[in-house]
């Protein structure tokens, strides 16, 4: 894993990104999933990410720990639980070009879709609050999370249904994903997607996340809730751009 000049400006930008979203703009998170991929073969980028990620969360939680919603956490956990195991399997059997495809395909989907509902004004005709919509959340953020790290636009949308403020759904993605990847940390370990050479580079990598965070909470408090919801669904949109095509 010895990285080029290049490739370590990537690295630190992608950090920083992850740093911002997990204090600011969550749907950030899956630009850093394309650029660590443009840099780390594929099933070794999720793997080299993950610790990045839990670095971010722990800064997020120590900024945010006061603003979850427990309750709709509670409703997801387990579902996303077991999205996560049938992501390990998934990583030992499907091709990961195949995988990207999948998930390109349910983010653009699903991110526009919410972006008709709220263009439209129309109520949904799912109710947000039924266990049909907990469950599939759940365990889509699930799959996705462990196979690319990339569950970002499913628990916007489950978050955004459940119109939450800026600042609770920013503590509730905080503490969401803190649980998420540590429980993740194992498994990819034992898949061999985290080894000491990517220990390394995440170390390297820390100052970038802790930057980011700052600057990602410096921006929450600053901008409108009608602004903050919108930009999260592109940056969601993006991101499934990037992993489509």
């Amino acid at each position: 894993m010895d990285l080029s000049p290049y490739q370590w400006v990537v690295a630190f930008f992608a950090a920083v990104i992850v740093g911002g979203s997990k204090s600011g703009l969550p749907g950030a998170g899956v630009l850093a999933v394309a650029l660590f991929a443009q840099i780390f073969p594929a099933k070794e980028s999720t793997g080299a990410l993950l610790p990045v990620l839990l670095v971010g969360d722990v800064l997020a939680v120590t900024m945010m720990r006061r603003h979850a919603n427990w309750p709709q956490l509670l409703r997801i956990f387990p579902w996303t639980a077991v999205g996560v195991l049938a992501g390990v399997w998934v990583l030992a059997h499907i091709n990961n070009a195949q995988l990207r495809l999948v998930i390109g395909v349910l983010v653009v989907g699903m991110t526009l879709y919410q972006f008709a509902v709220r263009l439209l004004r129309q109520p949904q005709r799912v109710s947000s609050h039924s266990r049909v919509f907990a469950a599939s959340m759940g365990i889509t953020a699930g799959l996705t999370t462990m196979i690319a790290n990339a569950a970002g636009p499913f628990t916007t949308l489950y978050l955004l249904a459940m119109q939450m403020g800026k600042l609770e759904f920013v503590g509730t993605t905080a503490w969401f994903y803190f649980a998420v990847n540590l429980f993740k940390m194992p498994l990819a370990s034992s898949l061999g997607l985290i080894t000491l050479e990517s220990l390394r580079i995440n170390l390297l990598l820390v100052p970038a996340v802790i930057a980011g965070a700052f600057g990602g909470r410096w921006l929450l408090h600053r901008i409108h809730q009608g602004l903050f919801e919108n930009a999260v669904l592109i940056l969601a949109l993006l991101g499934g751009l990037n992993l489509l095509f």
